[in-house]
């Protein structure tokens, strides 16, 4: 199965993001303390439909990823066509058989969110929950892989970007 999977290696590529790679759940370094800067380190905690957990507990989202075999892992520099891109891939997923396909991203589609601003989500069926909501250590998680993930130091830094589409 899992060379059949890697169709959305290239299609992750064809959309123009820097690396995709498929790993498994025991690839994922899940910590208790990414909720913990889930919930006191973002200001938008709470106040935007992106930090929803839609009545899950933390086990419950972890064992939620455990239940998976395969997960792409895709990197990019650009947080807006990031999230445009899992969503792609999860829908190429899902309409190829993979019923069960997910994006774990913080969703970044919108120039400016409207629900910041006190509006409606124009796009609420594609939000899809924060990596960090789901207690993954993304810094871990990418270097254990021989990512780069470093905390930046300017605004003028590169970010190193990273979404994952949960294959099944």
């Amino acid at each position: 199965m899992v060379s059949k999977l890697e169709k959305y290696v290239g299609l992750a590529k064809d959309l123009h993001m820097i690396e995709a790679m498929l790993i498994t759940p025991q690839d994922i370094c899940f910590d208790i303390r990414a909720l913990l800067k889930c919930r006191w380190g973002c200001e938008d905690f709470f106040q935007n439909i992106r930090c929803h957990h839609r009545d899950t507990s933390l086990q419950e989202r972890m064992e939620m990823i455990k239940k998976y075999n395969h997960i792409l892992l895709v990197h990019s520099h650009d947080a807006h066509e990031l999230s445009k891109a899992i969503l792609e891939i999860e829908r190429a997923a899902f309409l190829d058989g993979y019923y069960f396909a997910f994006g774990v991203r913080l969703c970044n589609l919108c120039e400016v969110c409207a629900v910041k601003q006190g509006h409606a989500c124009p796009t609420p069926l594609k939000v899809r929950p924060c990596d960090q909501s789901f207690g993954i250590d993304v810094y871990k998680t990418v270097r254990n892989l021989g990512l780069p993930c470093e905390v930046l130091q300017s605004k003028d830094d590169i970010q190193n970007r990273y979404g994952f589409v949960l294959l099944d």
